[in-house]
């Protein structure tokens, strides 16, 4: 079975699903908390309102942020 293998904060994910979207991967990470976050792909924002259009493909880099206070 082919696995689609990404970057997710630096760590690699094997994803075994063909179609796998954004929203997907942001869910599996943070295991349905009801955190705030920011999402890049390849060092593109993607906004929110379009995670669930955004196909994860083998080989992206993504990077999921949570913002912070303080400076």
């Amino acid at each position: 079975m082919f696995k689609k293998i990404c970057i997710v904060n630096g760590n690699e994910l094997k994803i075994d699903e063909m179609e796998f979207h954004l929203d997907d991967l942001v869910k599996k990470i943070l295991k349905d908390k009801k955190i705030k976050v920011a999402v890049a792909v390849n060092n593109i924002l993607v906004q929110k309102s379009d995670w669930k259009k955004k196909k994860i493909l083998n080989g992206d880099v993504i990077e999921i942020v949570q913002p912070f206070f303080g400076g």
